[in-house]
């Protein structure tokens, strides 16, 4: 069984090609800019919402997250085959931290491989090293978060050290491991002069093993999450860039 919060078909944006994105429930880290409040607890999350039904204001409720066989979720990644050898896509699983589930993890990334689907698996990097040796074989692209290189500055926005997450990425590079790094650009937070160029030697160092750099602009879309969550918004002085 794996904890879902969404399945979105026919992604452009989380790897190569056409793709379908899964979204695995909880995350190990509590980034202030998190634009998927609802994905950091692992089990289902039920909330009070009000609908607009003609006219009229209609309380009711909406659960975030859903546990569902592996099985099942294959049936969904299988339907959209001909797009993905058409386009040279896949499936990426996303979060969340979909490393926070690692038994059904490895069982939809083997499915994916029985299946012959391009896999990609976008993480924080914070896990054990060990759960990373386990579904490197089974993982054809890392999307490899990096937020703060300071590790004071990583621990106070996202609650976390940085320590394991620069290690995952060094052995993965190693090991030969294809590697994108995503880097949410937060003004005033990594987008200092500090900031930038550490950010900037650490991906120069590392240049001739990675694959791709890519900047992603913070954004406010989450707003609404964060209100029915009842979770406080910690940035809600950043504005978009």
């Amino acid at each position: 069984m794996v904890t879902i919060f969404d399945i979105k078909r026919f992604a452009v944006h989380d790897g190569p090609g056409i793709r379908t994105t899964v979204f695995l429930k909880g995350c190990p880290l509590r980034c202030a800019w998190c634009h998927n409040p609802e994905s950091q607890e692992r089990e289902p999350v039920s909330v009070d919402i009000v609908r607009k039904l003609n006219g009229r204001s209609v309380p009711g409720k909406k659960v975030y997250g859903e546990r569902m066989e592996v099985d099942q979720v294959v049936e969904t990644l299988i339907k959209d085959m001909h797009f993905y050898e058409e386009s040279n896509g896949g499936v990426t699983f996303s979060g969340g931290e979909p490393l926070m589930q690692p038994e059904g993890l490895v069982q939809l990334l083997e499915a994916c491989k029985m299946h012959g689907i391009h896999t990609t698996v976008d993480t924080s990097g914070y896990a054990s090293w060990e759960l990373f040796e386990k579904i490197m074989p089974l993982t054809d692209l890392f999307l490899f978060d990096l937020k703060n290189m300071d590790p004071e500055l990583h621990k106070e926005y996202t609650g976390m050290d940085n320590g394991p997450i620069l290690s995952n990425a060094d052995k993965l590079l190693e090991m030969g491991a294809r590697l994108i790094f995503r880097i949410p650009v937060i003004p005033g937070i990594n987008t200092t002069e500090n900031e930038i160029s550490r950010m900037v030697g650490f991906l120069k160092e590392r240049a001739e093993k990675m694959t791709e750099v890519h900047l992603l602009p913070y954004h406010r879309i989450a707003e609404n999450k964060y209100q029915r969550l009842q979770i406080k918004q910690e940035l809600d002085h950043v504005a978009e860039p």
